[in-house]
């Protein structure tokens, strides 16, 4: 055994601790860093299929204004049954937006934030 005065030791570990605060900064850094990635990621994605879907839905509700104002034999009418209905659906999801959004919001980001920390535990 090596015979230490006691402020070598002291020394030795304060520089240790020095050390180990270092490594713990950099690691939170790291962390946040890559949730800030996992977010922007998820939201790039959502917002990428959600154009599409919106895409989707334009052409999807032209072709039913055009087939309603077939069998109405009224393209006018037709497209006023589809853009009613529309109207419909938007005041509905007005209405009931914080009790529609919000949970699946808190949901993704909870996950997004605490999956991770659980997943390090068990390791």
């Amino acid at each position: 055994m090596e015979n230490k005065t006691i402020f070598e030791n002291i020394s030795e570990l304060k520089d240790n601790l020095r050390q180990y605060l270092e490594t713990r900064i950099s690691y939170y850094g790291i962390s946040a860093f890559e949730k800030a990635v996992k977010i922007l990621t998820a939201v790039t994605s959502r917002v990428i299929v959600s154009m599409l879907l919106v895409i989707a839905l334009i052409f999807l509700s032209a072709a039913a204004a055009i087939y309603l104002g077939t069998l109405l034999e009224s393209t006018e009418l037709g497209l006023l049954i589809v853009g009613g209905l529309y109207l419909f659906l938007g005041i509905v999801f007005y209405a009931f937006r914080n009790k529609i959004f919000s949970p699946i919001i808190i949901r993704s980001l909870v996950d997004v934030f605490f999956k991770d920390d659980e997943d390090e535990k068990i390791q």
